[in-house]
């Protein structure tokens, strides 16, 4: 049995042409519903189908009653395309970045006690980008998860790591990680030496509770309100002061406690039960034009966390 050639010319503009042509009958599921796209006529498309068919030696597709259909060589020659065409997008991009350079500002938000947790990764991001672009002024704000997303509304952030708990209208959210948080008491606390698992119901509900002003919903949710706040902070040190009292107990990130010498041993309390994950997520404004600098920060932070770089302009749902 022969065998056709292999295919060993080189690729020219004439060939890239073809594979354009014949990508889209593919694409449109037939000669005829191509006619319009290509502006056109049958005879001309099925000459250039043709003629690419003797290029590359294989037959790629066959029409008839039954139907337009690819035949297996035809599939692989229009997925081998796809990447051709690919490929040459991501050339013209990386060359008209070489006269394009990234300046102007970076304005970035983040909550409070991230550099803690080993999910946190900005400060590689921000070195890669930095190595890239130079030029571009980072400004970076620590705040509370609502201040940040109504400073993105109001456009003076153009971008912000939060601890999401209820998304607002006019935001795009992409998940990043999940961050671990527990009740936690400090070693003068009465029930400390019963952490973790030796506290009843009971016990705890004579506890006084300092609670984040920004997670006061989930908080009562994994308490089932049984569990009344006395205290309150807006921010993770201020939670972790009033605990340290020995007077309250109170919600911390498990890697902030990890990670942090406090002037007294701190315990988690009925982990099993009453521990939950928040969602770490990168808020921006819904439809926004980004700057080139936040152009580039996007497609770092995909890059980093695994993620599709079209979906970081997507509104999670």
């Amino acid at each position: 049995m022969s065998r056709r050639p292999s295919f060993t010319a080189n690729i020219s503009d004439v060939d890239i042409r073809l594979l354009r042509l014949f990508s889209t009958v593919v694409e449109c599921g037939g000669f005829a519903a191509a006619e319009a796209q290509l502006q056109t006529g049958l005879s001309t498309i099925s000459k250039h189908v043709k003629e690419l068919e003797t290029r590359l030696g294989v037959k790629l597709c066959r029409r008839g009653r039954s139907g337009f259909a690819l035949t297996a060589q035809g599939r692989e020659v229009h997925l081998a395309a796809q990447q051709v065409f690919g490929a040459l997008e991501g050339f013209r991009l990386r060359m008209n970045g070489i006269h394009t350079e990234v300046v102007g500002e970076l304005n970035l938000g983040i909550i409070d006690t991230l550099l803690t947790d080993p999910s946190f990764r900005l400060a590689r991001v921000l070195a890669t980008l930095k190595r890239r672009a130079p030029r571009v002024q980072v400004n970076i704000s620590v705040d509370p998860p609502n201040y940040l997303e109504k400073a993105l509304l109001d456009e003076t952030l153009h971008a912000a790591i939060v601890s999401v708990r209820q998304r607002l209208p006019g935001l795009d959210y992409q998940l990043l990680y999940g961050e671990s948080n527990n009740l936690y008491c400090a070693e003068t606390h009465p029930l400390y030496p019963r952490c973790p698992d030796g506290v009843t119901a009971d016990e705890l509900a004579e506890c006084e509770l300092v609670g984040r002003t920004y997670a006061a919903q989930e908080e009562l949710r994994m308490l089932l309100g049984t569990l009344p706040r006395t205290a309150t902070a807006n921010d993770v040190e201020g939670v972790a002061l009033l605990v340290l009292t020995g007077r309250y107990i109170g919600y911390l990130p498990d890697h902030y406690v990890a990670a942090t010498r406090f002037a007294l041993p701190l315990r988690r309390m009925l982990p099993e039960r009453f521990g939950y994950t928040v969602a770490m997520e990168l808020a921006t404004r819904s439809r926004a034009h980004h700057p080139p600098a936040v152009d580039s920060l996007l497609a770092d932070l995909a890059l980093e966390f695994g993620l599709g770089s079209g979906s970081l302009g997507a509104s999670a749902k």
